[in-house]
C-alpha cells in the first residue's frame, strides 16, 4: 500500500476483509483490461478503474464481482479466503506488480491455489478514511495473522519505493510482530538488472543503500497516518530495531538472488568473476561467513588462473575482511591477505589511488584489533588524507569512521598525553559532524559518536561538557531502542560512574524511575534547565508531590 488511508483499511464495516482474489483471476483482469493498464500506477488503477466499476454498488471490487449476476463478465473471478497479503507501493506500475507476483508464483508453486489480499482488490475504495486508528491496526494484525504469509514487492531492486512508505513498513512491522512466513520478490525485468549489476561488480549498491534506511523518515499522503504509525513503532519495537530486521531480510532476499546468479549460463569469465565477488559479500553481510570464504577463494582461483591481478588483490581484499568477522584467531591470517592485496594494488593503481586506500583502511582495522597501534594509525592517517581529497565521490561515512578510529588509538595509552586527547577531541568532533551530515541527528552512529567524544572530553576534564554529549547521546539511544537495550542501559551507566566519581548525581524525569534515587540535604546534582546543565545543591528533604519525590535545590 502507498499510504492512502481508504486503500489501508482492512475493515468492511465492522467486520475484518480476509478476502484475496486468486492468482488466475489476477491475470485474467489484467489480461480483460491491459490496454487500460499500460503506463499506469496501482494507484491510478485503483481511481481511474476499480472506483469506476465500483461507483454505482459502492462495494469494494471482490463484493462487486461475487454479486454480478452469473454469466456476467466480473462472475468469473475468483476470490476466496487470503493466504497471501501483498505489500505494495501505489507508485509501482501495475503491470510490473503483476509480474512480480507472476515470477513470485511460478518460483514458489505451492500445492495450491493462491489469493492474493490486495487492498485495491478486496478492500472498500469508497470509504473516506480509517477508523479510529489503535482498533484499526489490533483488527489488521488479527487478518494478517489469519492471512499467514505476506510477500514484500521490491521496485526498483536498488532504490525500492517500498522502504520509504509509511504504510508498507508498517505492514513489515505487524508482519514480523505476527511472526508470520515473510517473502521479498522483484519482476523479471528489476532481476535482469540485478544481475547486469553483480556482472559489472555493482551489486553492493543496494548494501549501501540498504545500509542508510531509516523508517523514521518513511512518508505517508496524510501526516496523521505516518504519526499514528510511528507512534505504534516506538511505542513497540524502537525503529533501529525495525531498521536492522527489514535490512536483513533483504539482504537475505538478494543474497539468494545473487547465489541463483551463479548458476547463469552464458557470463564471460569477468562477469563470473564479479558475481562471485558480490555472492561473497552478500553473504558476509548475513553473516554466512563460512559460505563467503569458499565463494570468495572461489573468485581469487579464477582469477589467479585469468590472469587478472586487480580481480585477484580485490578478492584478497574481501578475504581479509570475512577472516576478520570471524574471530580473533583469524586476525593474523586477515592482515596478510589484505597486506597481499595492499601491495599488488599499489603496484598497479599507485599508492594514492581511492581503491588501495580503502584496502588500507580494512588492513589498518585489523591491525588495530592485534593491539598494532602504530601501524594502524600511520594508515588511518594516509587512508583520511586520500578519503579527503575523494570526499565529493561520497566517502563522507568513510571520513567519519576513519576520524573514529583514529581517535581510539590515541586514547589507548594508558597516559595519553596532552597533545593526543586534543587531536582525538577534534577527530570525534569531525566524525559527529559528518554523521550528522549523513544521517541527522537522532541516529543511532550520533549518539555512539557523542558517547567518544564526552570520553575525551571528560579525560580533559571537561566535565560539564562530557556530561552534556552523554545526556544527548542516552537520549538519542532512547528514541531508537527500548529501555532495557543494552545501549541505553549502558550509557546511564556511564552517566551513573561519571557523576558518582565527580561527586555529583543526576536526576532527570525521563531517564529514571520514580524511587530510583534519593538524596539527602547537600547532595550537589547536575540538573537541565533549557538547553544546557547547571550544577546545584539539594537544600531540602523530598516531598511527596503527585506522586513523586521532589527536592528544592539551589544553583550553585
Amino acid at each position: 500500500m502507498s499510504g492512502m488511508p481508504s486503500a489501508s483499511l482492512v475493515l468492511q464495516g465492522s467486520s475484518p476483509v480476509r478476502l484475496g482474489i486468486s492468482f488466475e483471476s489476477l491475470r485474467q483482469f489484467r489480461d480483460d483490461h491491459f490496454r487500460e493498464l499500460v503506463g499506469k500506477t496501482t494507484g491510478q488503477v485503483r481511481d481511474d478503474l476499480i472506483k469506476r466499476l465500483t461507483s454505482a454498488s459502492q462495494l469494494s471490487f471482490a463484493e462487486f464481482c461475487t454479486r454480478t449476476p452469473s454469466g456476467g463478465q466480473y462472475s468469473q473471478y475468483d476470490f476466496g479466503p487470503a493466504n497471501l497479503f501483498v505489500s505494495h507501493a501505489w507508485d509501482y506500475n501495475f503491470l510490473e506488480l503483476v509480474a512480480a507476483i507472476e515470477d513470485f508464483v511460478e518460483q514458489n508453486p505451492g500445492g495450491g491455489t493462491y489469493f492474493l489480499w490486495i487492498d485495491i482488490f478486496v478492500v472498500n475504495q469508497h470509504i473516506p478514511s480509517i477508523p479510529d486508528f489503535p482498533t484499526w491496526s489490533d483488527v489488521f494484525k488479527s487478518t494478517l495473522r489469519a492471512v499467514g504469509r505476506a510477500l514484500f514487492v521490491l521496485l526498483p531492486w536498488d532504490k525500492p519505493i517500498w522502504a520509504r512508505r509509511s504504510w508498507c513498513l508498517f505492514e513489515f512491522f505487524v508482519a514480523c510482530s505476527c511472526r508470520i512466513d515473510l517473502d521479498f520478490v522483484i519482476p523479471r525485468t528489476e532481476r535482469d538488472r540485478f544481475v547486469q549489476s553483480l556482472c559489472a561488480n555493482a551489486g553492493n549498491t543496494f548494501l549501501r543503500v540498504a545500509a542508510k534506511i531509516d523508517l523514521a523518515k518513511a512518508e505517508a499522503k496524510y501526516q496523521s497516518d505516518r504519526d499514528h504509525i510511528n507512534h505504534l513503532v516506538r511505542k513497540n519495537i524502537k525503529f533501529a530495531v525495525l531498521n536492522s530486521k527489514v535490512v536483513e531480510q533483504v539482504r537475505i532476499f538478494f543474497m539468494t538472488e545473487a547465489v541463483r546468479a551463479l548458476r547463469m549460463v552464458g557470463l564471460s569469465g569477468e562477469q563470473h568473476m564479479n558475481v562471485l565477488l558480490n555472492v561473497a559479500e552478500f553473504q558476509m553481510e548475513v553473516g554466512e561467513l563460512a559460505d563467503a570464504e569458499n565463494t570468495i577463494r572461489a573468485h581469487i582461483d579464477e582469477s589467479e588462473r585469468a590472469g587478472d591481478d586487480i580481480s585477484e588483490a580485490r578478492g584478497l581484499e574481501m578475504l581479509g575482511r570475512i577472516l576478520m568477522r570471524q574471530g580473533p584467531e583469524q586476525y593474523e591470517a586477515a592482515r596478510q591477505q589484505l597486506d597481499r592485496s595492499v601491495k599488488i594494488q599499489s603496484r598497479i593503481l599507485g599508492d594514492d589511488d581511492l581503491r588501495v586506500a580503502q584496502t588500507r583502511n580494512n588492513l589498518a582495522s585489523v591491525l588495530e584489533k592485534l593491539d598494532n597501534d602504530e601501524w594502524a594509525l600511520a594508515m588511518y592517517q594516509k587512508c583520511l588524507e586520500i578519503y579527503e581529497a575523494h570526499e565529493f565521490e561520497g566517502k563522507v561515512e568513510s571520513i567519519a569512521n576513519i576520524k573514529g578510529n583514529i581517535g581510539n588509538i590515541l586514547m589507548k595509552s594508558e597516559h595519553p598525553n596532552t597533545n593526543d586527547l586534543e587531536r582525538a577531541r577534534c577527530m570525534f568532533v569531525g566524525a559527529l559532524v559528518k554523521f550528522v551530515q549523513i544521517y541527522g541527528r537522532n541516529h543511532e552512529k550520533v549518539a555512539i559518536a557523542r558517547t567518544r567524544l564526552a570520553r575525551v572530553l571528560s579525560m580533559q576534564g571537561k566535565c560539564q561538557d562530557a556530561f552534556e554529549e552523554l545526556w544527548k547521546s542516552a537520549k538519542i539511544f532512547r528514541h531508537n531502542f527500548a529501555e532495557d537495550h543494552h545501549r541505553v542501559v549502558g550509557t546511564f551507566e556511564n552517566m551513573r560512574m561519571f557523576l558518582t566519581n565527580a561527586n555529583e548525581v543526576y536526576v532527570e524525569e525521563d531517564c529514571l524511575q520514580p524511587g530510583e534515587w534519593r538524596f539527602e540535604t547537600g547532595d550537589i546534582v547536575a540538573l537541565q534547565i533549557g538547553d544546557r546543565f547547571v550544577v546545584a545543591i539539594v537544600t531540602s528533604e523530598p516531598q511527596m508531590i503527585g506522586g513523586s519525590q521532589e527536592y528544592a535545590v539551589q544553583v550553585c
